[in-house]
């Protein structure tokens, strides 16, 4: 029951780092017509009364993160699964009765109450049933639920019992969300449909509405209406990224429908029913999908004597006090929920444990070892316990560089990145300053940290400049750069030095190779400073040097850097130049005259190689310019090269088939 309550838990704290919650999919089988009538009076709402429906709501949710974890998934031996905690399927039933209370009207909207009462619910997590959870649940959704409401229906915001655990509030949220069924804030003419902005636990949608016609309502029934409402697309909340930052890309495909039926002359809404679905994706991979469906009938009305409504009103002012209100749709703590996964994913595991599991797999080579699952324990040893680092920088000064210690720790000690961590990179890095082999296995992993310290730069530094391994140099050089553009978020003084030191190397060099191992590693730091010596280079009469010149313009946040790209894309006589502006341009932004030459490009060029790249990079961007949907429709059935096609179609399998229309 202890792991039932683990994996429950773990589940939801997936679901909330990446947005991924409740939603539905049709299964009622009610058919909708819109047709054109007026749209009926506003809900007819007075203080104290309340309004009693059925509910019954269920939710399936499948996940699995593995597509996003390729680099692990490689190093196990084949038909070695991966850990439970990148796949899971959930399954969830709640069904009672849920009432909605009016305590009074409240600035430009009402004060409501929501309770839910003889609950029966189920929680289903990786197909064993978790009857301890669901009791939690259920306690925890019969509690107070405390909204603003506005006339036109919409839930603007709640405030929960605090006493409500976090999955608890997270169903909680979902029900509310999906009950939701709102009027245009104006009359609209007759026939038309509104939108309205409207959240959810898994974030801010557009929906639809518009009267509609259901199969079960009666054609003489004059004060009975009934509406469709369905979602047409989630607004994207990124937050400002910051220079040096990988950025997530979350993609939410909504479909589905629901009907409601209105009652004009009491203003009340008689029925809520229907489904939608939810595909996610996230780096343009599917990671998930949701369905979620609502039954809502009215059952009766009645009025609270006035007492239990300053009762009600007095437990609200309470409330607000201690607690915060919030919104349907509430971003976890990023800190909060990182402690929470690594928490769950290290379990009972120790320093202890971890190393004598990794001797016995270094000694023995045995089949149960699965290396993905203890790397996921080790890095979460690595963010909970910083003292554990030492230790593990003291192993891997011993540990030979084809070990599977070389293999796993470092790359857990850089994923991590906190100073401790990267003290010990630092250390095992002096321990094997003479093992070319060793050195090649930690310099990335220090490369990578996300905020390196003095320590980690001078480690770097002393092997970019002052190694006699051509190869060590380098390679040193290539991640040194990539550190001073990390650097130069929180300590632009500090980067800066690191590229003025590239600059004054490339201007001494007579050799196109060395000038093209100086350009990547200055590309590598995406610093302005070098703009001017990378400008000419991009104009030599060496193809190579002029592609790799265009390459260290990938990061250079400048009108001038853009404009090399496009230049270069659109008119450079040698094919892999063409391919290396194309790339370069892949990492940038697009532009409105980036989408232009681009979509040029594509339609014109008569290199394969260059347009599958701007494809690609079209693509990510078909959310700002919807006209890239087309463009991949058409290269999917009609483009002259078999290779472009293909890939047009890889795109479109990975959406629903209404997705292009």
């Amino acid at each position: 029951m202890k792991r039932l309550q683990r994996l429950s838990f773990f589940v939801f704290i997936f679901i909330c780092i990446l947005w991924i919650t409740v939603c539905s999919e049709m299964q009622d089988g009610h058919s909708a017509t819109p047709i054109g009538n007026s749209i009926p009076y506003l809900y007819n709402w007075t203080t104290g009364e309340y309004i009693t429906y059925k509910l019954n709501y269920s939710s399936s949710s499948s996940s699995d993160f593995r597509v996003l974890f390729g680099d692990l998934k490689s190093s196990e031996p084949k038909g070695k699964d991966m850990p439970s905690g990148l796949a899971f399927s959930f399954e969830t039933s709640v069904k009672g009765e849920l009432t909605m209370t009016i305590l009074e009207k409240k600035g430009d909207g009402y004060l409501v109450v929501y309770r839910m009462g003889n609950l029966h619910v189920t929680l289903i997590a990786n197909q064993y049933q978790d009857k301890l959870q669901a009791e939690t649940v259920r306690s925890g959704l019969e509690r107070e639920i405390f909204a603003n409401v506005t006339p036109q229906g919409k839930i603007h915001s709640v405030l929960m019992d605090p006493r409500m655990g976090d999955l608890s509030q997270s169903y909680a949220r979902a029900i509310l969300s999906l009950t939701q069924f709102v009027f245009p804030l104006e009359q609209v003419p007759e026939g038309d449909k509104w939108e309205v902005q409207e959240e959810d636990p898994s974030g801010k949608y557009i929906a639809i509405y518009q009267i509609c016609k259901a199969e079960d309502i009666k054609a003489s029934t004059t004060s009975v209406r009934s509406f469709c409402k369905r979602k047409t697309h989630y607004l994207e909340d990124r937050p400002k990224e910051k220079k040096g930052q990988l950025e997530i890309s979350k993609t939410i495909i909504p479909k589905g429908e629901f009907i409601a039926i209105f009652d004009s002359v009491g203003g009340v809404l008689s029925s809520l029913r229907g489904s939608e679905s939810q595909t996610i994706l996230i780096q343009n991979k599917k990671v998930g999908h949701v369905t979620n469906s609502l039954s809502l009938e009215f059952l009766r009305k009645d009025v609270l004597k006035s007492s239990e409504v300053t009762s009600l009103r007095n437990l609200f002012l309470t409330r607000e006090k201690s607690t915060p209100i919030t919104s349907l749709f509430v971003k976890p703590s990023p800190e909060k929920v990182e402690a929470s996964i690594h928490e769950r994913q290290l379990g009972e595991a120790t320093l202890e444990s971890l190393l004598a599991e990794l001797k016995r797999a270094e000694s023995e080579a045995p089949h149960d070892f699965n290396s993905t699952e203890f790397y996921l324990k080790l890095k979460s040893l690595i963010y909970l316990h910083p003292e554990s680092c030492e230790t593990l920088g003291n192993v891997l000064s011993q540990a030979s560089p084809k070990s599977l210690t070389m293999s796993l720790i470092p790359k857990a000690l850089s994923t991590i990145g906190h100073h401790k961590a990267q003290a010990a990179l630092v250390k095992a890095i002096k321990a094997h300053s003479k093992d070319r082999d060793a050195l090649f296995m930690l310099i990335n992993p220090l490369a990578t940290v996300s905020e390196p310290t003095k320590e980690a730069e001078e480690a770097l530094r002393n092997l970019a400049f002052d190694s006699k391994d051509p190869d060590i140099r380098a390679m040193a050089q290539l991640a040194l750069g990539a550190q001073a553009r990390r650097i130069s978020v929180f300590a632009p003084e500090r980067a800066g030095k690191i590229v003025d030191r590239f600059i004054e190397e490339l201007r001494r060099s007579s050799s196109s190779e060395i000038k093209k191992q100086l350009l990547l590693a200055i590309g590598n730091s995406g610093s302005a400073r070098a703009l001017k010596e990378i400008s000419k280079l991009a104009k030599d009469p060496l193809p190579d040097l002029r592609a790799t010149a265009l390459h260290a313009l990938r990061f250079i946040d400048s009108p001038e850097a853009e404009k090399l790209l496009l230049d270069a894309v659109i008119s450079d006589n040698n094919g892999s130049v063409r391919v290396a502006a194309a790339n370069a341009l892949g990492y940038r932004e697009m532009t409105e005259a980036s989408f232009n030459t681009q979509k040029q490009v594509f339609l014109k060029d008569s290199n394969v190689s260059v347009r599958l790249k701007v494809l690609e990079n079209l693509w990510k961007s078909h959310k700002a310019f919807p006209e890239i949907r087309n463009l991949v429709k058409k290269a999917a059935s009609e483009d002259p090269s078999e290779d472009v096609r293909k890939a047009a179609k890889n795109i479109i399998a990975q959406y629903p088939q209404d997705y292009f229309k």
